[in-house]
């Protein structure tokens, strides 16, 4: 499979999902300047990536935030000069806390919308304006989720930002389509990552509801089942692929979602 791109940026690629997508594109033959907030955990990565390659292919770490336009704007210089400019973006970091709304803070809810929805915006124009200048053909990926479409109790801030995502990506796909820049969502479901072991998605009464609403007949996905999807898109099989979103869930949007604060028990505490 012939990648679009030697060189590439993925967000969030410190650990978990991000760093699944990084190793894949790796392998399939990119260099991956690895963007993330914890300086240790993506030069960690880094370390990790590059020694499982052997020098076939190269990781670079980056520390930063990505609502900073200057730190996006940095990333993509030492991307360019470590590799040439990238014709990959990963739009993969993102976050998210659980609340009803109406205990919800103001803070919780800027933060989500910012990282999920802001951060891919900055990358996107940033790498776009570059692309279109130096006329150079792309494949931007935007890390979405099942809450896009099937919302949930709890977490009001982070399907509202994953459904202004989605549809972020389609006007980007129209617009950039004219420059050879295709732009395409992933959205998984429940996958195994070390913060969703944390947070209690892995086993007990979440498990049991997500294994409930999937088809295939597992509780959760891995890193790996996104990875794959992610280099597919970004690769030359998909060229005529844009404005897409592909479901890695599965097949949990055919059943919809249950309530994670129903599940967890949790409810508001004013009134």
């Amino acid at each position: 499979m012939k990648l679009v791109s030697s060189s590439a940026i993925v967000t969030g690629a410190g650990q978990g999902i991000g760093l699944g997508i990084a190793s894949r594109l790796m392998r399939d033959g990119a260099n991956v300047l690895l963007f993330g907030r914890t300086r240790e955990k993506v030069e960690s990565a880094a370390e990790q990536l590059n020694r499982e390659m052997e020098g076939r292919t190269r990781a670079v770490p980056f520390a930063g935030d990505v609502v900073r336009a200057e730190d996006v704007a940095r990333a993509l210089e030492v991307a360019t000069r470590e590799f040439g400019l990238p014709g990959i973006l990963v739009n993969n970091a993102g976050t998210a806390t659980l609340s009803p709304i109406l205990d919800m803070p103001e803070a919780d809810f800027d933060s989500v919308v910012d990282i999920n929805l802001k951060g891919p915006f900055l990358f996107t124009q940033l790498l776009a304006r570059a692309l279109v200048a130096a006329k150079q053909p792309g494949s931007i990926v935007n890390i979405s989720s099942l809450n896009q479409t099937a919302v949930t109790d709890g977490l009001a801030h982070y399907c509202a930002s994953k459904a202004g995502l989605a549809n972020f990506s389609k006007v980007a796909a129209s617009e950039l389509g004219r420059y050879g820049i295709r732009v395409n969502v992933v959205a998984p479901g429940a996958i195994r990552t070390l913060l969703a072991e944390k947070s209690g998605l892995m086993e007990g009464p979440m498990a049991r509801e997500f294994l409930a609403h999937t088809p295939l007949g597992k509780a959760c996905g891995e890193p790996e089942d996104v990875a794959k999807v992610v280099s597919f898109l970004c690769s030359e099989l998909a060229s005529w692929i844009t404005g897409d979103t592909l479901a890695v869930d599965g097949g949990n949007h055919i059943r919809g979602i249950h309530s994670y604060a129903d599940t967890l028990g949790l409810t508001p505490k004013v009134g």
